[in-house]
C-alpha cells in the first residue's frame, strides 16, 4: 500500500475518493486526481513520490479553478500536467487546467454549457501541444433530439492558443452521453466511447477521423 487517502488525523486535506487512474514520471513519481477532499473538499491534483510521501499540487475550491476532477492527468515533456474539472470555472461547468512543475494552476479553457459543452472528462495531448477530449452533455441540442435537450455531448480539440473547436457533436441515436476521454493514433484519428445510443442504447465505440 503506497498511500491511503483521507487518513491525516481524520481529516481529508490530501484528498478523497480517487475515481481515476495514476500516470507515472521517469523518476518514478506518480500524479493523479481526487473528487473529493483537500481545503475545500472539491478535489486535489496530488504527487506520491517513490518513498510513498504525498504532496497536494492543487487544491480546488470550486469557484474560477475548477471543482471535482473525476478525470486524471497527463504529463508533457516540461513537467506540466493537464486535466479537466466536471465542475467550477466561470459558468459553474466545469474547466480544463495546467498545472506547472511549481503547482501554479493555469485554466485554459472554461465550458459554459449546451453549445460550448459541459461536464468534460480527461484530455490528451498531440506533439503539437493540441489537447483533444469530450463532455458529456452539451454540443448541438438539434442533433439529440428529444432525449435530453441540452445535448448528447461532443468531442472537441483545444488549440495551443486556447480556441475551442467542436470537432463533433452526437446524434441521440447513433452514440451519446460519452463519460471516457478519447485516444489518438498517428494518423490522427480519435477513438473513444459513449455510454448511450447504438442499436440496443447501451453504447457505441467510435473512430472520429481528422
Amino acid at each position: 500500500m503506497l498511500h491511503t487517502f483521507c487518513s491525516a488525523n481524520g481529516g481529508c486535506a490530501d484528498g478523497l475518493s480517487p475515481y481515476a487512474g495514476v500516470i507515472r514520471d521517469s523518476a518514478g513519481n506518480l500524479y493523479g486526481t481526487t473528487q473529493l477532499g483537500g481545503a475545500a473538499n472539491l478535489g486535489v491534483v496530488y504527487k506520491l513520490d517513490t518513498t510513498g510521501h504525498e504532496t497536494v499540487l492543487h487544491s480546488f475550491t470550486g469557484g474560477a479553478d475548477g471543482a471535482g476532477p473525476t478525470a486524471g492527468v497527463i504529463g508533457d515533456s516540461g513537467g506540466n500536467l493537464y486535466g479537466t474539472t466536471g465542475g467550477g470555472g466561470v459558468a459553474g461547468m466545469g474547466v480544463v487546467y495546467k498545472l506547472d512543475s511549481t503547482g501554479q494552476e493555469t485554466v485554459l479553457y472554461a465550458f459554459t454549457g449546451v453549445d460550448a459543452g459541459y461536464e468534460p472528462n480527461g484530455v490528451i495531448l498531440d506533439s503539437a501541444g493540441n489537447l483533444y477530449g469530450t463532455t458529456t452533455y452539451g454540443g448541438n441540442t438539434s442533433n439529440c433530439g428529444n432525449q435530453f435537450q441540452a445535448g448528447c455531448g461532443m468531442v472537441y480539440k483545444l488549440d495551443t492558443t486556447v480556441k475551442l473547436t467542436v470537432r463533433y457533436s452526437f446524434i441521440g441515436p447513433v452514440g451519446g452521453y460519452p463519460v471516457g476521454g478519447v485516444i489518438r493514433d498517428s494518423a490522427g484519428n480519435l477513438f473513444g466511447t459513449t455510454s448511450r445510443g447504438g442499436k440496443q442504447s447501451n453504447g457505441v465505440l467510435f473512430e472520429l477521423k481528422p
